[in-house]
């Protein structure tokens, strides 16, 4: 008897253990960003201008990538992962669009300052949305959306008038993901952070275009399906051999992309 009350005993704390390590843990769970120097200077082909932002008391970087008579501009924001010395090579090839292109590093990557905050990093998302209104007029801004960017471009479509939405592996909601990965968790009393794509998702009157990938192993396909159907109106493609990264290798989602900015879809 006393042998199973120390397993049970342990078992308990190892439990416990856990649930004290993801509330305290959580923003490095949710947030995985890496960090640049200063004086690091982006080396990129296509044409680009670093941007230098001021939210408040910290500053926030950015890149504006250029095109020849452009479109317009797509507003993209990124992964929670790495910077823009990744990010920038992602978003190039979009460029064929013929589009401007401006990402930002989120609070804490990168070169930019300043603690996560979930209302902070909404009001940086708009700020940087104000600097693209400075550029172009508002129905030639296309916002983008990618994993954890989606809930920063979901917010400013609900919340402004751009031309269209387009978003990459999304949610509905951090607390999805987290009850999918740890099921066994109290995640509604641990969470300090909502992100609760869907129920911004409502509000959004722009053409919106969902790509979902069937094999999503970090916020599964299910769950980004569920947001798609709270738009009142959105193309949701789904790419049957896709994973959470790498849906630009397959044509599918260059169609689907390439439709949708061409007005081929509809709704």
């Amino acid at each position: 008897m006393r042998k199973f009350k120390k397993i049970i005993f342990a078992i308990l704390g190892l439990y416990l253990l856990l649930v004290v390590s993801l509330y305290f843990f959580q923003e490095a769970l949710i947030f995985l960003p890496t960090h640049l120097e200063q004086d690091y200077r982006y080396e990129f082909n296509d044409e680009v201008k670093e941007l230098n932002l001021k939210s408040g008391d910290i500053t926030l970087n950015g890149l504006h990538f250029k095109v020849k008579n452009p479109k317009g501009i797509i507003l993209y924001f990124h992964g929670n992962a790495g910077d823009l010395s990744r990010w920038g090579e992602v978003v190039q090839p979009l460029l064929k669009f013929n589009y401007d292109i401006i990402v930002m590093d989120y609070r804490g990557y990168g070169k930019s300052k300043g603690e996560f905050s979930e209302a902070g990093m909404h009001h940086d998302a708009q700020l940087f949305y104000e600097y693209a209104k400075g550029q172009f007029n508002e129905n030639e801004i296309i916002l983008y959306g990618r994993s954890l960017g989606s809930a920063f471009a979901t917010s400013l479509a609900s919340n402004n008038n751009p031309s269209k939405l387009i978003l990459e592996t999304p949610f509905y909601s951090i607390r999805s993901v987290a009850k999918q990965r740890f099921p066994f968790l109290p995640v509604d009393w641990l969470l300090k952070y909502d992100f609760e794509t869907h129920k911004l998702a409502r509000a959004v009157t722009c053409p919106t275009l969902v790509l979902l990938s069937k094999n999503d192993e970090v916020v599964g396909y299910e769950t980004g399906l569920k947001l798609a159907q709270q738009f009142n109106s959105a193309q949701t493609i789904s790419i049957e051999e896709a994973g959470h990264n790498n849906q630009a290798q397959f044509e599918t989602y260059w169609n689907g992309l390439s439709a949708f900015l061409q007005d081929q879809f509809v709704c």
